[in-house]
């Protein structure tokens, strides 16, 4: 298995031998506070997909597309095959987020294709989709919400994500396909490869629903991992739009897994 799962199994190990049960809005947790996780792809064909359990990675690809193009509403998700976004719509299906509305707000998807075309040493290549101003009005709160970039000796682009709140079991492997798809998305874009994602973890919690599941799944990774890394093939042509991406912009070829975790996804 990839180096980066058998982190990620490590940190779900840590927060169930170590971590703080609390109470929160939405059940009880056991959580740690303030944790990294580095996913490499540095150019090459691997893509992060969890093999300790089978991942479904079309609608999270599909929830990209919709937040690159500031949904409104649920049908903006289940356009692309993500069908999951109805836990947080109004009866009417209407639904706001700053995911990806937030994005293009003060231009900063502009700021940053700029920064990378003609200097792509600046500092300042950050998009922000937290806005203190916009959580009341919001049906849920981004927990991923700034990415900050980097262009590596030329050749690679590089991502920090930044992340308040982590549902480990459910969340975060999406959130990891997710980032990967969209750095590959951008640097296809700019003439680079995808690099580093650093993952700046905030409340890394599991729920207590999920307990049976995590232990299943970190013995899994150390009992029986998979030799055979997954890998993908980028099928958008060089130099489009990132924000014009599509599912079918990235291809899945080889993916052997164990057997899917029944997971209860909590709102």
């Amino acid at each position: 298995m990839q180096q980066f799962e058998q982190n990620y199994s490590k940190l779900i190990t840590e927060i169930i031998e170590d971590g703080e049960v609390r109470q929160t809005r939405n059940g009880e947790t056991t959580s740690l506070f303030g944790r990294m996780l580095t996913i490499p792809i540095n150019g090459s064909n691997r893509f992060p997909l969890l093999q300790g359990r089978t991942m479904y990675p079309q609608g999270v690809l599909g929830e990209l597309a919709a937040m690159l193009r500031k949904p409104t509403c649920v049908a903006d998700f289940e356009k692309w095959g993500c069908n999951y976004w109805k836990l947080w719509s109004k009866p009417d299906g209407s639904i706001n987020v700053d995911y990806g509305n937030a994005w293009h707000a003060d231009g900063q998807i502009e700021k940053l294709k700029y920064s990378l075309a003609y200097n792509p040493t600046d500092r300042r290549m950050i998009i922000n989709g937290w806005r203190p101003g916009k959580l009341d009005e919001l049906d849920l709160p981004c927990c991923h919400m700034m990415y900050q970039f980097y262009v590596r000796k030329g050749k690679y682009l590089d991502m920090i994500w930044t992340q308040r709140s982590v549902d480990m079991m459910i969340g975060l492997p999406s959130d990891i396909v997710f980032a990967s798809a969209w750095l590959i998305a951008i640097a296809n874009e700019f003439s680079l490869q995808p690099g580093e994602i650093h993952m700046s973890l905030g409340d890394c919690h599991i729920y207590e629903e999920h307990y049976h599941a995590a232990g299943i799944y970190v013995n899994r990774v150390l009992n029986a991992p998979f030799d055979l890394a997954p890998t993908y093939r980028l099928a958008a042509k060089p130099g489009k739009d990132f924000c014009l991406f599509e599912p079918r912009d990235i291809c899945f070829s080889v993916y052997q897994s164990h057997a899917k975790l029944n997971l209860e996804l909590k709102a």
